[in-house]
Protein backbone atom coordinates (compact mmCIF):
# COMPACT_ATOMS: atom_id res chain seq x y z
CA UNK A 1 0.00 0.00 0.00
CA UNK A 2 1.16 3.70 -1.21
CA UNK A 3 1.39 5.82 1.64
CA UNK A 4 -0.96 8.35 2.52
CA UNK A 5 1.75 11.18 2.12
CA UNK A 6 4.30 9.57 -0.32
CA UNK A 7 7.72 11.52 -1.04
CA UNK A 8 7.34 12.02 -4.47
CA UNK A 9 4.37 11.80 -7.24
CA UNK A 10 4.49 12.02 -10.45
CA UNK A 11 1.15 13.19 -11.56
CA UNK A 12 0.37 12.88 -14.95
CA UNK A 13 3.56 13.82 -16.08
CA UNK A 14 4.46 13.59 -19.69
CA UNK A 15 7.25 14.36 -22.19
CA UNK A 16 7.58 14.36 -25.46
CA UNK A 17 10.48 15.49 -28.04
CA UNK A 18 9.12 17.27 -31.26
CA UNK A 19 6.16 14.79 -32.16
CA UNK A 20 7.51 11.85 -30.39
CA UNK A 21 5.76 11.03 -27.40
CA UNK A 22 8.77 9.16 -25.01
CA UNK A 23 5.82 9.01 -21.99
CA UNK A 24 2.50 9.34 -21.79
CA UNK A 25 0.40 10.70 -19.23
CA UNK A 26 1.86 9.08 -16.13
CA UNK A 27 1.21 8.62 -12.40
CA UNK A 28 3.23 7.28 -9.99
CA UNK A 29 3.94 7.57 -6.02
CA UNK A 30 6.79 6.78 -4.25
CA UNK A 31 6.52 5.72 -0.67
CA UNK A 32 9.11 7.09 1.56
CA UNK A 33 12.22 4.69 1.83
CA UNK A 34 10.85 2.40 -0.88
CA UNK A 35 13.17 0.47 -3.48
CA UNK A 36 11.18 0.82 -7.11
CA UNK A 37 13.19 -0.55 -10.36
CA UNK A 38 11.75 0.85 -13.33
CA UNK A 39 11.61 -1.93 -15.95
CA UNK A 40 10.88 -2.71 -19.99
CA UNK A 41 12.43 -3.30 -23.27
CA UNK A 42 14.52 -0.61 -24.97
CA UNK A 43 12.84 2.95 -25.85
CA UNK A 44 9.97 2.12 -23.00
CA UNK A 45 10.48 5.30 -21.18
CA UNK A 46 12.07 4.46 -18.44
CA UNK A 47 15.43 6.33 -18.51
CA UNK A 48 13.01 9.25 -19.70
CA UNK A 49 11.00 8.79 -16.53
CA UNK A 50 14.56 8.75 -14.46
CA UNK A 51 15.74 11.99 -15.79
CA UNK A 52 12.36 13.71 -16.05
CA UNK A 53 12.74 12.90 -12.09
CA UNK A 54 16.08 13.89 -11.51
CA UNK A 55 15.12 17.08 -13.62
CA UNK A 56 18.07 16.51 -16.71
CA UNK A 57 14.97 16.82 -18.74
CA UNK A 58 11.71 18.61 -17.84
CA UNK A 59 8.25 17.69 -18.47
CA UNK A 60 6.31 18.85 -21.37
CA UNK A 61 2.92 18.67 -19.34
CA UNK A 62 2.13 17.20 -15.59
CA UNK A 63 3.71 17.81 -12.63
CA UNK A 64 5.91 16.15 -9.99
CA UNK A 65 5.32 16.82 -6.26
CA UNK A 66 7.47 16.39 -2.68
CA UNK A 67 5.80 15.16 0.07
CA UNK A 68 2.33 16.06 -1.73
CA UNK A 69 3.17 19.77 -1.71
CA UNK A 70 6.49 20.84 -2.99
CA UNK A 71 5.90 21.18 -7.18
CA UNK A 72 9.52 20.48 -8.31
CA UNK A 73 8.44 20.07 -11.51
CA UNK A 74 10.70 23.04 -13.35
CA UNK A 75 13.12 23.19 -10.35
CA UNK A 76 16.52 22.29 -11.43
CA UNK A 77 18.57 19.64 -10.96
CA UNK A 78 21.43 20.70 -8.69
CA UNK A 79 18.04 22.11 -5.99
CA UNK A 80 17.01 18.70 -6.12
CA UNK A 81 18.24 16.47 -3.18
CA UNK A 82 18.43 13.33 -6.09
CA UNK A 83 21.74 12.12 -7.20
CA UNK A 84 22.08 9.57 -9.88
CA UNK A 85 24.56 6.92 -10.24
CA UNK A 86 24.92 6.20 -13.70
CA UNK A 87 25.72 3.15 -15.95
CA UNK A 88 29.23 4.86 -16.79
CA UNK A 89 29.83 6.15 -13.01
CA UNK A 90 30.51 9.33 -14.79
CA UNK A 91 33.94 9.88 -12.02
CA UNK A 92 36.08 12.55 -12.45
CA UNK A 93 39.21 11.03 -13.90
CA UNK A 94 41.71 13.72 -12.50
CA UNK A 95 40.21 13.47 -8.96
CA UNK A 96 41.51 10.29 -6.39
CA UNK A 97 38.92 8.01 -5.35
CA UNK A 98 38.60 10.06 -1.94
CA UNK A 99 38.38 13.36 -3.95
CA UNK A 100 35.73 12.25 -6.42
CA UNK A 101 33.31 11.18 -3.14
CA UNK A 102 34.22 14.63 -1.46
CA UNK A 103 33.23 16.65 -4.92
CA UNK A 104 29.01 16.72 -4.01
CA UNK A 105 29.97 17.50 -0.25
CA UNK A 106 31.94 20.50 -1.48
CA UNK A 107 30.22 21.71 -4.04
CA UNK A 108 26.30 20.90 -2.05
CA UNK A 109 26.38 20.20 1.26
CA UNK A 110 29.82 23.42 1.34
CA UNK A 111 31.13 20.95 4.33
CA UNK A 112 34.47 22.10 5.15
CA UNK A 113 37.49 20.21 3.93
CA UNK A 114 38.08 18.28 7.67
CA UNK A 115 33.91 17.48 7.57
CA UNK A 116 33.79 16.09 4.19
CA UNK A 117 37.31 13.92 4.36
CA UNK A 118 35.93 12.34 7.07
CA UNK A 119 32.36 11.35 5.79
CA UNK A 120 34.25 10.61 2.15
CA UNK A 121 36.19 8.04 4.30
CA UNK A 122 33.69 6.76 6.48
CA UNK A 123 31.63 5.98 2.87
CA UNK A 124 34.60 4.44 1.57
CA UNK A 125 34.59 2.14 4.49
CA UNK A 126 31.46 1.60 4.42
CA UNK A 127 31.54 0.12 0.89
CA UNK A 128 34.85 -1.82 1.60
CA UNK A 129 37.14 0.49 -0.47
CA UNK A 130 39.07 2.58 2.16
CA UNK A 131 42.35 1.65 1.45
CA UNK A 132 41.90 2.92 -2.45
CA UNK A 133 41.57 6.33 -1.54
CA UNK A 134 44.23 7.79 -2.72
CA UNK A 135 44.35 5.83 -5.97
CA UNK A 136 42.90 7.22 -9.22
CA UNK A 137 40.31 6.14 -11.05
CA UNK A 138 41.88 4.43 -14.48
CA UNK A 139 43.85 2.04 -11.90
CA UNK A 140 40.82 0.98 -10.17
CA UNK A 141 38.26 -2.32 -11.92
CA UNK A 142 34.81 -2.18 -13.02
CA UNK A 143 33.50 -2.94 -9.81
CA UNK A 144 35.91 -0.54 -7.36
CA UNK A 145 34.62 2.41 -9.64
CA UNK A 146 30.78 1.02 -9.25
CA UNK A 147 31.35 1.23 -5.72
CA UNK A 148 33.22 5.05 -5.46
CA UNK A 149 29.92 5.82 -8.00
CA UNK A 150 27.62 4.80 -5.04
CA UNK A 151 29.74 6.17 -2.35
CA UNK A 152 30.00 9.40 -4.17
CA UNK A 153 25.82 9.43 -4.08
CA UNK A 154 25.31 8.14 -0.62
CA UNK A 155 27.92 10.85 1.13
CA UNK A 156 25.14 13.02 0.48
CA UNK A 157 22.64 11.22 2.62
CA UNK A 158 19.84 12.16 0.36
CA UNK A 159 16.23 11.50 0.41
CA UNK A 160 16.29 9.72 -2.64
CA UNK A 161 18.81 8.04 -5.00
CA UNK A 162 18.61 7.60 -8.82
CA UNK A 163 20.15 4.76 -10.20
CA UNK A 164 20.37 4.28 -14.08
CA UNK A 165 21.18 0.35 -14.65
CA UNK A 166 24.76 0.39 -12.54
CA UNK A 167 25.33 -2.66 -12.77
CA UNK A 168 25.67 -3.31 -16.47
CA UNK A 169 29.14 -3.65 -16.68
CA UNK A 170 29.68 -5.90 -14.40
CA UNK A 171 30.65 -9.19 -14.76
CA UNK A 172 27.53 -12.05 -13.61
CA UNK A 173 29.51 -12.65 -10.23
CA UNK A 174 30.11 -9.33 -8.83
CA UNK A 175 26.92 -8.11 -9.96
CA UNK A 176 25.44 -10.73 -7.90
CA UNK A 177 27.32 -9.75 -4.93
CA UNK A 178 26.65 -5.35 -5.55
CA UNK A 179 22.51 -6.98 -5.36
CA UNK A 180 23.26 -7.81 -2.18
CA UNK A 181 25.55 -5.13 -1.23
CA UNK A 182 22.49 -2.30 -2.51
CA UNK A 183 20.23 -4.06 -0.77
CA UNK A 184 21.69 -4.05 2.49
CA UNK A 185 22.33 -0.56 2.09
CA UNK A 186 19.01 0.24 0.44
CA UNK A 187 18.03 -1.48 4.16
CA UNK A 188 20.33 0.03 6.41
CA UNK A 189 19.92 3.54 5.28
CA UNK A 190 15.70 3.59 4.65
CA UNK A 191 16.48 5.81 1.90
CA UNK A 192 14.28 5.96 -1.37
CA UNK A 193 15.67 4.13 -4.41
CA UNK A 194 14.75 4.61 -7.98
CA UNK A 195 16.53 2.04 -10.33
CA UNK A 196 16.27 1.60 -13.65
CA UNK A 197 17.14 -1.78 -15.53
CA UNK A 198 16.39 -4.15 -18.11
CA UNK A 199 17.54 -7.17 -16.31
CA UNK A 200 14.08 -9.04 -14.49
CA UNK A 201 16.30 -10.75 -12.04
CA UNK A 202 17.73 -7.37 -11.10
CA UNK A 203 14.68 -5.85 -10.22
CA UNK A 204 12.84 -8.67 -8.62
CA UNK A 205 15.59 -9.63 -6.24
CA UNK A 206 16.11 -5.82 -4.42
CA UNK A 207 13.13 -3.94 -5.60
CA UNK A 208 10.18 -3.81 -2.89
CA UNK A 209 7.79 -2.58 -6.07
CA UNK A 210 8.42 -2.84 -10.13
CA UNK A 211 6.81 -0.89 -12.99
CA UNK A 212 6.82 -2.29 -15.99
CA UNK A 213 6.80 0.39 -18.88
CA UNK A 214 6.09 -0.22 -22.86
CA UNK A 215 5.87 2.36 -25.37
CA UNK A 216 5.79 5.71 -22.88
CA UNK A 217 2.66 3.92 -20.69
CA UNK A 218 3.04 2.55 -17.63
CA UNK A 219 1.45 -1.36 -18.19
CA UNK A 220 1.70 -2.54 -14.22
CA UNK A 221 2.67 -1.72 -10.83
CA UNK A 222 3.52 -4.44 -8.08
CA UNK A 223 5.45 -6.56 -6.00
CA UNK A 224 7.81 -8.57 -8.08
CA UNK A 225 5.41 -11.96 -6.68
CA UNK A 226 2.21 -10.20 -8.00
CA UNK A 227 3.96 -9.06 -11.55
CA UNK A 228 5.40 -12.65 -11.85
CA UNK A 229 2.19 -14.47 -10.96
CA UNK A 230 -0.64 -12.32 -11.82
CA UNK A 231 0.54 -9.90 -14.53
CA UNK A 232 -2.02 -7.15 -15.75
CA UNK A 233 -1.65 -7.88 -19.68
CA UNK A 234 -0.65 -10.15 -22.55
CA UNK A 235 2.40 -7.33 -22.58
CA UNK A 236 3.82 -8.27 -18.90
CA UNK A 237 3.58 -12.05 -19.19
CA UNK A 238 5.64 -12.31 -22.30
CA UNK A 239 7.98 -10.07 -20.66
CA UNK A 240 8.51 -11.56 -17.48
CA UNK A 241 9.23 -14.21 -20.08
CA UNK A 242 8.91 -17.57 -17.23
CA UNK A 243 5.38 -17.72 -18.52
CA UNK A 244 3.79 -20.13 -21.22
CA UNK A 245 0.35 -18.57 -23.10
CA UNK A 246 -2.84 -20.65 -24.19
CA UNK A 247 -5.09 -19.11 -26.10
CA UNK A 248 -8.82 -20.39 -26.61
CA UNK A 249 -12.23 -19.57 -25.44
CA UNK A 250 -14.43 -20.03 -21.90
CA UNK A 251 -16.36 -22.89 -21.85
CA UNK A 252 -19.72 -22.61 -19.99
CA UNK A 253 -17.78 -24.96 -16.80
CA UNK A 254 -15.43 -22.03 -16.30
CA UNK A 255 -12.61 -23.49 -18.05
CA UNK A 256 -10.68 -22.60 -21.41
CA UNK A 257 -10.88 -24.51 -24.64
CA UNK A 258 -7.44 -25.07 -26.62
CA UNK A 259 -6.68 -27.42 -29.97
CA UNK A 260 -4.91 -29.21 -27.24
CA UNK A 261 -7.94 -29.69 -24.55
CA UNK A 262 -9.60 -28.01 -21.89
CA UNK A 263 -7.97 -26.34 -19.08
CA UNK A 264 -9.38 -25.41 -15.29
CA UNK A 265 -8.18 -21.96 -14.19
CA UNK A 266 -8.24 -20.99 -10.29
CA UNK A 267 -6.81 -17.23 -11.02
CA UNK A 268 -7.72 -14.41 -12.13
CA UNK A 269 -11.51 -12.88 -13.45
CA UNK A 270 -12.29 -15.02 -16.34
CA UNK A 271 -14.56 -13.83 -19.15
CA UNK A 272 -18.01 -14.75 -20.05
CA UNK A 273 -18.74 -18.34 -21.88
CA UNK A 274 -17.48 -18.43 -25.37
CA UNK A 275 -15.06 -15.21 -25.20
CA UNK A 276 -11.72 -15.44 -26.18
CA UNK A 277 -9.49 -16.07 -23.13
CA UNK A 278 -5.92 -16.76 -22.94
CA UNK A 279 -4.42 -18.87 -19.97
CA UNK A 280 -0.97 -18.20 -18.43
CA UNK A 281 1.09 -21.21 -17.23
CA UNK A 282 4.25 -20.55 -15.07
CA UNK A 283 7.55 -21.82 -16.01
CA UNK A 284 8.68 -22.98 -12.57
CA UNK A 285 4.66 -25.41 -11.85
CA UNK A 286 5.04 -27.61 -14.89
CA UNK A 287 5.97 -30.91 -14.27
CA UNK A 288 7.53 -33.74 -16.85
CA UNK A 289 6.48 -36.97 -17.18
CA UNK A 290 7.56 -39.69 -19.53
CA UNK A 291 3.62 -41.20 -19.58
CA UNK A 292 0.62 -39.78 -19.31
CA UNK A 293 -0.46 -39.44 -15.99
CA UNK A 294 -4.67 -38.77 -16.68
CA UNK A 295 -4.54 -35.46 -14.45
CA UNK A 296 -6.86 -32.40 -15.79
CA UNK A 297 -4.16 -30.10 -17.09
CA UNK A 298 -2.04 -32.09 -18.78
CA UNK A 299 -0.10 -31.65 -22.58
CA UNK A 300 1.68 -33.83 -25.25
CA UNK A 301 5.07 -32.00 -25.97
CA UNK A 302 8.16 -32.45 -27.95
CA UNK A 303 11.49 -31.70 -26.66
CA UNK A 304 13.11 -28.66 -28.61
CA UNK A 305 16.12 -27.83 -26.43
CA UNK A 306 17.39 -28.55 -22.44
CA UNK A 307 19.83 -25.35 -21.22
CA UNK A 308 21.48 -26.28 -17.76
CA UNK A 309 22.40 -22.60 -15.96
CA UNK A 310 23.95 -24.37 -12.26
CA UNK A 311 20.59 -24.08 -10.22
CA UNK A 312 17.94 -24.87 -12.61
CA UNK A 313 17.37 -26.44 -16.24
CA UNK A 314 15.24 -24.50 -18.74
CA UNK A 315 13.83 -27.11 -20.95
CA UNK A 316 11.84 -25.42 -24.13
CA UNK A 317 8.76 -27.86 -25.93
CA UNK A 318 6.29 -27.38 -28.80
CA UNK A 319 3.21 -28.35 -28.04
CA UNK A 320 0.68 -30.19 -30.88
CA UNK A 321 -0.39 -26.24 -32.02
CA UNK A 322 2.84 -25.18 -32.78
CA UNK A 323 2.98 -23.20 -29.27
CA UNK A 324 6.10 -23.38 -27.46
CA UNK A 325 6.12 -24.17 -23.50
CA UNK A 326 8.43 -23.62 -21.19
CA UNK A 327 9.42 -25.22 -18.25
CA UNK A 328 12.03 -24.77 -15.19
CA UNK A 329 13.07 -27.26 -13.23
CA UNK A 330 15.55 -28.35 -10.42
CA UNK A 331 18.00 -30.78 -12.10
CA UNK A 332 17.13 -33.35 -9.18
CA UNK A 333 13.19 -33.29 -10.89
CA UNK A 334 13.92 -34.41 -14.09
CA UNK A 335 16.62 -36.79 -13.65
CA UNK A 336 15.53 -39.74 -15.55
CA UNK A 337 14.07 -38.48 -18.37
CA UNK A 338 14.78 -38.30 -21.92
CA UNK A 339 14.82 -34.37 -22.99
CA UNK A 340 16.85 -35.03 -25.83
CA UNK A 341 15.72 -32.77 -28.95
CA UNK A 342 12.66 -34.82 -30.35
CA UNK A 343 11.27 -36.73 -27.57
CA UNK A 344 8.24 -36.80 -26.59
CA UNK A 345 7.49 -35.77 -23.07
CA UNK A 346 4.28 -34.76 -21.27
CA UNK A 347 3.53 -31.77 -19.33
CA UNK A 348 1.36 -30.82 -16.54
CA UNK A 349 0.58 -28.63 -14.03
CA UNK A 350 -2.04 -28.02 -10.85
CA UNK A 351 -5.34 -26.37 -12.10
CA UNK A 352 -4.46 -23.64 -9.18
CA UNK A 353 -1.69 -22.04 -10.42
CA UNK A 354 -3.68 -21.31 -14.42
CA UNK A 355 -4.55 -17.71 -14.43
CA UNK A 356 -6.34 -16.17 -17.14
CA UNK A 357 -5.12 -12.87 -18.58
CA UNK A 358 -7.20 -9.76 -17.95
CA UNK A 359 -8.57 -9.27 -21.48
CA UNK A 360 -7.29 -6.12 -23.68
CA UNK A 361 -9.26 -2.97 -23.73
CA UNK A 362 -8.75 -2.21 -26.98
Amino acid sequence: MVAPNPILVLDKITKSFGDTVALHPTDLSIQKGEFIALMGPSGCGKTTTLRLIAGLDYASAGRMLMWGADDITATPPWDRDMPMVWQSYALFPFLSVRENVEFGLKQKRRLVTRDRRKRALEWLDRLGIADLAERSIHQLSGGQRQRVAIARALALQPEILLLDEPLSALDANRRLHMQSELKRLHNELGITFLYVTHNQSEAFAMADRVAILSNGHVQQIGAPKEVYRAPANRFVAEFVGANTILDGRMTTSGKIETPMGSFGIARGTPPAAHAGASLLVPADRVALSGVASGTANEVQAEVLTEEFTGSFVTVMLRLSDGTEMKVQKQQSEIDGLDLTPGARVCASWPAEVGYVLPREIS
